[in-house]
């Protein structure tokens, strides 16, 4: 096909892009968008900045009491994540005894702003 008969098709056919700020593209089920952190669930076990292989998971002090398994435990840290850092593997939700650890379905925040990025 030559160039000019190519141009005509591409001319005449539907456009492959949408319009994203007016047009949001599907998110599949299996995506892995933001971690989030149940910090009720949490009993500061570690096990998630352990597994985590790029280290974008700190534990934090922060001393409460927290339900596990019906019992009261008393948790000395708590998961702090560096969003940026991340590269939302599923690690620290498959690793999670209490389920506080999950990723979600929705973007990854950006912005110019600490607060905005950082859980």
């Amino acid at each position: 096909m030559s160039i000019i008969g190519e141009m005509v098709v591409n001319l005449l056919s539907k456009p492959v892009t949408i319009l994203y700020p007016l047009e949001k593209v599907p998110i599949p089920g299996t995506f892995r968008g933001r971690v989030s952190i149940r910090a009720e669930r949490c009993i500061g076990c570690s096990m998630c900045s352990l597994v985590c292989p790029s280290h974008a998971i700190e534990m934090v002090r922060d001393e409460c009491e927290v339900e596990f398994k019906g019992k009261k435990v008393t948790r000395k840290k708590r998961p702090a994540m560096k969003v940026l850092k991340c590269i939302r593997c599923g690690l620290c939700e498959r690793h999670c005894p209490a389920d506080a650890m999950f990723l979600t379905n929705e973007m990854p925040a950006c912005g110019t702003d600490r607060e905005e990025v950082v859980t």
